[in-house]
């Protein structure tokens, strides 16, 4: 009797089971660890095109692109090793050829003895808003391109007139004209963080490499900093003299949003060291603060494009939260990597490591 009850209960919950898959708006896929497609719901029919018929039992190489390839080899054998992938964003082929922007959710599958058998995919077709995304980035890189050529001219005017206020010793307009070259400085940081984004979703991010000394681009961030920041005390604690092989803008322009999101979220007359020390043989370059802290919730979203924390000291920041995605993407493409140590309401220290020149 009770047997018979609980056959009658799993039916029921397999049935129901069933249903949510093939109800499902996103394409849910099962697979084996060769790779062969086992399972193939009506939304994945509508996506791919393939019914279920034409594919279960297929090579899910089937509607991968020949340059993904080897990322599917790699979700198969981070799957064997039981890992999980969330909202992985990549590109799959329908069955007439048609190249779709989705983003995967891959999760492994395991029998009763706890033994990973397969794995499920859960695919969600996300080409329309790629495309928004690529309106608005248009949008953005034209407006940025724009916007540079006045400003350059704007901020050669505010010089030369610095230059005469400061000969003439006109206390009024020093003041006055040093904060429109500050804020002509924020804006120049602005617009080329919004070009830099554009140039990485377009995939022409290219990098200059070169030998060049770490002080002295420290000494210039430090300078940099002093005047777009006059109300935080900037400490320089570099290295020896230290050459590295970067791109020496873009690394400027790391430590620029680095500093610059140092002042932003410390409070007025709190101190910002800029560091640099040797490790291993390679140069760990930092930028601390005793601002508000991050809560470890927040720390792994920190890189993310467009995300900014939560939290109601912040109500009043300006920002986009492209600043940090940048700088974890810049040194992604120095095969490097964007660290954080922090602790709310204590401060925070983001540092990153290059290989020290021995030339």
């Amino acid at each position: 009797m009770f047997e018979i009850t609980d056959i009658k209960l799993a039916d029921e919950k397999s049935a129901l089971l069933s249903a949510i898959i093939q109800s499902s708006y996103d394409a849910i896929i099962s697979i084996n660890l060769h790779g062969m497609i086992e399972s193939w719901n009506k939304a994945a029919e509508r996506m791919f095109g393939f019914t279920s018929d034409e594919i279960v039992g297929q090579s899910i190489l089937k509607i991968i692109p020949p340059e993904k390839v080897e990322e599917e080899r790699q979700i198969l054998y981070g799957l064997k090793n039981d890992e999980r992938l969330e909202h992985f964003e990549t590109k799959r082929l329908t069955k007439d050829g048609k190249l779709l922007d989705i983003s995967i959710t891959v999760s492994p599958i395991k029998n009763d003895a706890d033994e990973i058998i397969g794995l499920s995919k859960i695919a969600r077709d996300i080409t329309d808003q790629k495309l928004a995304e690529m309106r608005k980035n248009d949008f953005i890189t034209i407006a940025s391109h724009e916007l540079k050529t006045p400003l350059t001219t704007i901020k050669s005017y505010v010089q030369l007139l610095l230059a005469k206020a400061r000969a003439a010793d006109d206390a009024f307009r020093i003041d006055a004209l040093s904060r429109v070259e500050k804020q002509a400085n924020k804006m120049s940081v602005l617009i080329q963080n919004f070009l830099n984004n554009a140039k990485l979703l377009e995939g022409k991010f290219d990098l200059d490499v070169e030998r060049f000394n770490m002080h002295e681009l420290l000494l210039e961030v430090e300078h940099y900093a002093k005047i777009l920041s006059p109300t935080h005390q900037i400490v320089l604690k570099d290295c020896d003299d230290v050459s590295v092989v970067a791109d020496r803008d873009k690394i400027a322009q790391v430590m620029e949003n680095l500093v610059s999101n140092a002042v932003k979220y410390s409070p007025v007359n709190t101190t910002i060291i800029i560091g640099c020390k040797k490790i291993n043989g390679q140069a760990q370059i930092s930028v601390t603060d005793t601002g508000i802290g991050i809560d470890k919730k927040d720390q792994g979203k920190l890189f993310d494009r467009f995300y900014r924390v939560e939290n109601d000291k912040l109500k009043n920041v300006a920002g986009f939260g492209i600043g940090l995605y940048l700088v974890a993407e810049i040194l992604r493409f120095h095969d490097s990597r964007i660290l954080v140590e922090s602790t709310a309401n204590v401060g925070s220290k983001f540092y990153f490591n290059l290989p020290i020149s021995m030339d």
